[in-house]
């Protein structure tokens, strides 16, 4: 969808007019309030003719975007399973036999500790043990096994405050609804609605 700029110029000129108007509006009588609440109703006005103009471009653009994304959904949470199922049974695999030719070395050297293994014949025994390389290759590709570093929280109630993020939204709806927080308190701002007529 094409954004008409002729018209977004005309509605920057416009916006640009009212800034400056905010800008050097004073406020000392009657007659300056009155202006003020008119530019006010102007400003609010011409809010919602921007919030309508960008939503017609927009709205349609989410549409086909959730259509897009509810289309390959399913495509996507099978390829994920396939991906996931295949890459546990190869790790699971390497652990397995990495995990025995572990044993196997272990025996070996205990072997030779007691003597009854000459250093030459374990060395022999060392090379035939079969293990999975962290890097595979197969006919049409590779897999390469690498530690990451992750963090998960073991015990929520221990983590530093600094950690914590407070649900606002949460907070608001009981504090609202007379629930007593314990450092939260309800205060009132002014703030101003503007209509025009």
């Amino acid at each position: 969808m094409e954004v008409d700029k002729k018209e977004l110029t005309v509605m920057k000129t416009f916006i640009t007019k009212l800034e400056n108007q905010a800008n050097t509006i004073v406020i000392e009588d009657d007659a300056g309030h009155r202006q003020a609440v008119d530019l006010v109703a102007t400003l609010k006005e011409t809010g919602s003719r921007i919030k309508n103009k960008k939503e017609s471009i927009t709205k349609p653009l989410n549409e086909a975007l959730r259509n897009v994304r509810d289309m390959f959904r399913p495509i996507e949470d099978q390829f994920s399973s396939a991906e996931s199922i295949i890459k546990g049974k190869l790790l699971d695999y390497t652990r397995k036999v990495n995990e025995e030719a572990r044993k196997k070395e272990e025996a070996l050297a205990k072997r030779v500790e007691k003597g009854t293994m000459k250093m030459e014949t374990a060395e022999k025994k060392l090379d035939t043990i079969e293990r999975v390389d962290n890097t595979t290759k197969g006919d049409v590709g590779k897999v390469s096994i690498k530690k990451i570093k992750k963090v998960r929280i073991a015990d929520e109630s221990k983590l530093p405050r600094e950690y914590l993020v407070p649900d606002m939204v949460l907070i608001r709806k009981d504090a609202l609804g007379g629930k007593e927080i314990p450092g939260v308190e309800i205060y009132e701002e002014e703030t101003l609605a503007a209509s025009s007529y």
